[in-house]
């Protein structure tokens, strides 16, 4: 097994949290809700890889990382993001549009999309 590095780097962490979830599944039937919220995680990796690395998925969260070099511009992160939650609002409008009569049909318009980034030195663990 070959040992990882652990140097610090210089670059983008980001979170991107699905808002409501907890709410959601408290609140809906099995049925459907996994479909749904597996079909939005899979949507913002989809957007945000590349250019940012898949570190984890965790519950209703995807963690993504980038060397500082990605992005030559802080407009290129920012438009990235907007696009993400764009592609994700129009998905939540599609399952609206479509949905059967299943509560996780019916509720999925309350969930939403928050983004936390910071910029500075990391380690991936």
């Amino acid at each position: 097994m070959q040992a990882q590095d652990h140097s610090a780097v210089n670059g983008y962490l980001m979170i991107a949290d699905i808002s409501g979830y907890s709410a959601y599944l408290a609140t809906t039937e099995l049925e459907h809700s996994p479909e749904v919220l597996g079909e939005l995680l899979e949507l913002i990796v989809q957007h945000l890889q590349p250019p940012l690395h898949l570190s984890k998925l965790e519950g209703d969260a995807v963690f993504v990382h980038a060397p500082e070099d990605t992005f030559f511009r802080g407009e290129t992160l920012l438009e990235l993001i907007e696009n993400t939650y764009a592609a994700f609002r129009d998905r939540i409008r599609a399952i609206e549009r479509n949905m059967c009569d299943c509560e996780a049909c019916r509720k999925s318009p309350a969930l939403d999309l928050k983004f936390v980034v910071h910029h500075g030195e990391y380690r991936l663990l």
